[in-house]
């Protein structure tokens, strides 16, 4: 069970509610650095404190996602998986389109073709990863189209086990620096910016490029030596994050970063990487990619990779 809520926490795509604790500026004062370009914006107003809040409370990043519900547009994916010991990879390749059809979506299966041991004699997925991939970018029948917030936290929750388990552990895939306290062992090291973990970190912010936009770089990395003394490895579960931010707008116009931790119960190292662009007004993403290697108790160690790519964005 432990095992099964992790893994919506690494695939889930959606955050959910953001978290409202405040950051003490004593406690950050000598674990952050500026790069030279912004100096002069942080006499403005710049400061990392008001970064951390960016982060924690930005909606833009859950919006461009619902946009991927929502406006037409057309998508390429490959999924590649296998135990760990196997020589033989299970893939699966798919293209397809988003279609409405007045305040209906549906996502259109084009073509698909798969290789490897993907499927049980049943049909279902043999991988963990590969079931939770196809749920949470390839949905089934058509549905409602609504691309609120509002709307998603009206209607996200569902009753059943493994949709509990996705709607508490969304929130860490893609609103980093809450604590799950529903997650045994280290939900409370994912809460990035409590004062309890702050040490463990070095952070910045710069200026960047980044799709095209320029952009504040906010960087949160997992120190090795903390009081001169080396950190514990156990100590983090983010490992690193950047995301960026459109001058502009502060709109995330990407994020990446790593999370792992090893331990008799929990062992994976994951890393993923999301791009999104400006079509018109709208945020909408245009990659997402995962590398992860995890193991999960009563089941075979998996090496996922996988990837989706948008286009063709059709927005009003």
């Amino acid at each position: 069970m432990v095992a099964a809520r992790v893994a919506m926490a690494l695939l889930a795509a959606l955050p959910l509610a953001q978290a409202s604790a405040q950051v003490d500026p004593d406690t950050i004062t000598n674990v952050y650095h500026l790069g030279p370009l912004v100096i002069h914006g942080r006499a403005e107003g710049l400061n990392l404190e008001g970064f951390m809040r960016q982060v924690k409370e930005d909606t833009t990043f859950l919006h461009a996602f619902l946009n991927m519900r929502y406006y037409p547009h057309e998508v390429e994916s490959g999924l590649q998986v296998r135990n760990k010991g196997e020589k033989e990879k299970a893939t699966l390749y798919r293209e397809g389109r988003l279609v409405r059809n007045g305040s209906m979506a549906e996502l259109v299966l084009d073509s698909a073709s798969e290789s490897g041991k993907l499927r049980s004699r049943k049909g279902d997925m043999r991988y963990l990863t590969a079931e939770l991939y196809d749920d949470l970018f390839w949905p089934k029948g058509n549905w409602q189209a609504d691309n609120s917030i509002a709307g998603y936290q009206r209607g996200g929750r569902g009753g059943g086990r493994i949709e509990k388990y996705k709607d508490e552990l969304k929130k860490f895939m893609f609103n980093p620096g809450q604590e799950i306290a529903s997650v045994p062992f280290i939900g409370d090291k994912l809460a990035l910016f409590d004062p309890d973990m702050l040490p463990y970190y070095d952070f910045g912010i710069d200026h960047s490029h980044r799709n095209g936009q320029l952009c504040w770089e906010f960087t949160a990395m997992a120190r090795d030596s903390v009081d001169g003394k080396r950190a514990k490895e156990g100590a983090t579960v983010i490992k690193s994050m950047r995301t960026w931010f459109d001058q502009r707008t502060m709109q995330v116009i990407a994020r990446e970063y790593r999370i792992a931790h090893a331990s008799l119960i929990l062992d994976f190292d994951i890393s993923i990487q999301v791009d999104n662009k400006l079509e018109g007004e709208e945020l909408v993403p245009t990659h997402i990619r995962y590398e992860g290697d995890w193991d999960i108790p009563l089941r075979k160690r998996e090496l996922v990779n996988f990837w989706l790519r948008m286009g063709d964005w059709e927005v009003d």
